[in-house]
Parts: structure tokens; C-alpha cells; sequence
């Protein structure tokens, strides 16, 4: 039985975030720990995270409440001990994915699992912090995820040439999507830092002089990216020729660069990230790239590409990574390119 995600689960998610607000002053050991998740998300906001973070914490928490509610219970902050804890981290491990193709049919794997127990952690930091009994953060162990291999995710310059020229651009729907996947590879940004883009930010003003290559096109742009933080990107002129085509071919003024036919709850038809992974790996499969390809691999292509033409510090400043050891996990050589590397030095 395929198993998909449940619109009541998410309306639940959703309440943790928007109930009203709890003074931390009125917890204490008796009260019910699905008040202390709702503090814990209120800390959250106040501190800043991205309205990216939270629903994802609150999925996570929702997870473990879920766990701790079992048969109707309603625990208690000062029923929350290490053997709940041990077997909530039990349960992560057996549970099956829950949503995408292999729904169901595999367990998690050991990275999905952290996150749910970093959420975790911090509901006991955050219970800690306030004098309450709750086990300290450091009794919820994590598993040991393998470092994930850099060339999981390679996409050599032909494969990306493939993926690129793969659409039918005879058609509106295949010069945005082309326009989509140039940008993501030139600038090697988020997928969610792409969708959140306005037209604006792109598009010079008419009265403006023209560049000298007359694409009229910004040839960069700031974006908001992980971790609250702005970064500027730079765009190369087969991106930016994509993206006037685009552009030049709507007929709308909504404010968002990247639409689709669906209109949004707030009237606006902005792309969400899951189309624009749709639309990646339509084209992979267009390509006969047997790789499931997601936006993440145009990522992966543009800091590899910058850390071997450029630097590796290059690449970090545009890739808007605040440690080097982080764009060093993104490097990595096919077979072929470590043999042929190998010939040339040792014959």
C-alpha cells in the first residue's frame, strides 16, 4: 500500500506553529509536554529561524508527540525520561519513509533520523533551560550517519549539457523551465532560494542603458538563503539570454520570477520547490540520465566546477557556506577522472 502524506497530520503540524501564544511562566512539570513543543516553536520564531526551519521542526515534534500520546495519553513534562527516549529513537529507526517514490517500502536512513533527534534535543535544551525536569539533551544519542559521497550526486559538464538541452523550447512551459535550470546551474543556488526570487530583482528597469551584450538581464542578484542569511550571486550570459526569452514570453504582472498555472492561497502563482523538482527530474529522464537527479545536483555541479577552475575559498563565498569543510564535502572525482589523473602522473 502506498503510503502519502496525511492532510489531518499536517493541519496538526500546522497548529503547534499557529496556537496562541503560551507564556513560558505557566510551564511546569505537570504540564502536558505538547505545550512545551508549542513554547519551544514560539522560542524559535522570537530567535529568527526561517519560516523554512520551523514547519520542519514542528513536523519532527509533531512525530515524537505523536509517539508520546500513544492510547489517548496525555504525558506530563516530568514523565519524560531516558526510556522514552531510547525507544523513540528505536522507533526512528524501524519507521518507513512516509512520502516520494519509496514510500513505505524502506526505513529512513540514519541522516533523517538525526534530524528528528536534533528537533528533539533542543525540546530538551529548551526544558532544561527553563529548570524543568526533563532528561538533559545529551541522553538523546545520535546514529552514526555514514558521510554522505561526494560523487552521489556528480553531474559531469556533459550529463548538465544534456539535462540543459533536453526541452522542447518551442513551448512556453520549456523556455521557463530551461530558463529555471540555467539559473540554478549558473548560480549554484538552493532550489528554495531560486522560487523565492521576484521578477524585480532580475529585470532592468526599460529606462536603464542597455548592457553591452543587450541582455537585459541583471547580471547579479542577492538572495536569502540558509540560515537567514543574504548572499550575492552572479549569473553568466547564456543564463541571463534564458531568462529575458522567459521573461519576454509572459503576459501576467505577478511579482514572482518562476509561475505556474496553479494559483496559491495568497493569489500569487509562484512555483514551489517540489514543482521545480518535478521539472528536474522530468528533464534527467528526458535526458536518459538513469541518475535521480534533483536541483541539489545543479548545486553540487556549480561549487565543483568554481573549487576546480577557481578555489576552494571561491567557491564557499558563492555557495554562501560559512565553513570551507562544508564545500569540501560538495568535491569529489568520478572513477573515470581519478584514472585518467592517475595515467598522467604514473603512466
Amino acid at each position: 500500500m502506498k503510503i502519502t502524506r496525511d492532510t489531518a497530520r499536517s493541519r496538526e503540524q500546522n497548529g503547534l506553529l499557529s496556537a496562541g501564544y503560551l507564556d513560558p511562566r505557566e510551564l511546569g512539570p505537570n504540564s502536558s509536554v505538547r505545550d512545551l513543543a508549542r513554547a519551544y516553536l514560539q522560542e524559535l520564531r522570537d530567535k529568527g529561524r526561517s519560516d523554512a526551519t520551523l514547519p520542519r521542526y514542528a513536523r519532527f515534534l509533531l512525530e515524537f508527540l505523536e509517539f508520546v500520546e500513544r492510547d489517548g495519553d496525555t504525558p506530563r513534562v516530568r514523565d519524560l525520561d531516558v526510556r522514552i527516549l531510547k525507544a523513540y529513537a528505536s522507533h526512528l529507526t524501524r519507521r518507513r519513509l512516509l512520502a516520494g517514490r519509496d514510500a513505505g517500502k524502506r526505513p529512513i536512513s540514519a541522516a533523517s533520523k538525526n534530524m528528528h533527534l536534533i528537533a528533539l534535543r533542543g525540546l530538551l535544551k529548551f526544558g532544561a533551560v527553563l529548570d524543568l525536569p526533563v532528561p538533559g539533551p545529551e541522553k538523546v544519542e545520535l546514529a552514526k550517519a555514514p558521510e554522505p559521497s561526494p560523487d552521489a550526486r556528480h553531474l559531469d559538464e556533459h550529463k548538465l549539457d544534456r539535462l540543459l538541452e533536453g526541452f522542447d523550447t518551442s513551448s512556453d512551459d520549456g523556455v521557463r523551465n530551461r530558463a529555471l535550470l540555467e539559473l540554478l546551474a549558473a548560480t549554484g543556488c538552493r532550489v528554495s532560494e531560486v522560487v523565492a526570487l521576484d521578477r524585480a530583482k532580475l529585470e532592468l528597469d526599460r529606462r536603464a542603458p542597455a548592457p553591452d551584450d543587450d541582455v537585459r538581464i541583471t547580471d547579479e542578484i542577492t538572495v536569502f538563503g540558509k540560515g537567514s542569511r543574504y548572499r550575492r550571486v552572479f549569473l553568466n550570459v547564456q543564463s541571463r539570454r534564458w531568462l529575458e526569452r522567459y521573461l519576454r514570453s509572459r503576459r501576467d504582472h505577478d511579482a514572482a520570477l518562476f509561475v505556474t498555472r496553479r494559483q496559491k492561497s495568497g493569489g500569487s502563482y509562484r512555483m514551489s520547490v517540489k514543482m521545480a523538482q518535478t521539472i528536474v527530474a522530468d528533464a534527467a529522464k528526458r535526458a536518459g540520465l538513469t541518475e535521480n537527479v534533483s536541483p541539489h545536483w545543479l548545486r553540487h555541479a556549480a561549487v565543483t566546477k568554481w573549487a576546480k577552475e577557481v578555489s576552494v575559498p571561491f567557491a564557499q563565498r558563492l555557495a554562501g557556506h560559512r565553513n570551507v569543510a562544508t564545500t569540501s564535502r560538495y568535491l569529489g572525482s568520478t572513477d573515470a577522472e581519478l584514472k585518467e589523473l592517475y595515467k598522467k602522473r604514473f603512466g
